[in-house]
């Protein structure tokens, strides 16, 4: 057998992860710079905050939020985990359920912001403008991450992916266990900190 003939196994993580982790990078940076900023503004606003008589952000519905990415990011990973054994059938349930968890993550969104909207906008003040800035780049990378995972469980569906061959589902993963993270963040500074 020639060196022609031997079969070839990429070293290492696949260039589609790499990739994805760059990506990951430069949002994380994004959410870094925003969230900086609304600690800047929280700390030289004189007075409480959120100010403009704004009262502190409700729990309730942001905790079921960050409980719906927690169990998305289990159910993730665990179809993740089911192909990398080659059980189609376990990535099928794992992306399906995290699609459905993440749909239910942003409906609550939208449920949260027509309360909101009627005390406040993102006109009214810098807090209304951080608020919805933040919570709104967030959604946009739920909608993302569940394009990705639709995407995926429709080339699941197809058995496009085997034990060996399962980038796109480690990439989708990766970028959805990033939204939890990035939440974790947001839900940390909008919802709990006020409260300090």
């Amino acid at each position: 057998m020639t060196a022609l003939e031997l079969p070839v196994r990429p070293l290492g993580r696949p260039t589609g992860w790499w990739g994805m982790l760059l990506v990951i990078a430069t949002e994380a940076a994004l959410f870094a710079v925003l969230l900086a900023s609304y600690f800047y503004l929280r700390f030289r606003a004189p007075g409480p905050w959120p100010p403009d008589g704004i009262a502190e952000p409700k729990l309730l519905i942001p905790i079921v939020m960050t409980l719906l990415l927690m169990a998305s990011s289990v159910t993730v990973y665990a179809g993740e985990l089911g192909i990398r054994r080659g059980d189609q059938r376990r990535l099928r349930i794992g992306i399906g359920l995290t699609f459905v968890l993440g749909l239910a993550f942003l409906t609550l969104q939208v449920l949260e912001y027509r309360e909101k909207l009627d005390l406040f906008d993102p006109q009214t003040d810098a807090y209304g403008s951080l608020f919805y800035t933040i919570t709104g780049l967030h959604g946009m990378h739920v909608v993302v991450g569940l394009l990705l995972i639709g995407w995926t469980q429709f080339f699941a569906w197809r058995g496009a992916y085997a034990s060996e061959r399962h980038v796109a589902v480690q990439v989708s993963a990766l970028y959805w266990h990033f939204v939890h993270i990035a939440w974790l963040f947001v839900f940390a500074t909008l919802y709990l900190s006020p409260r300090l």
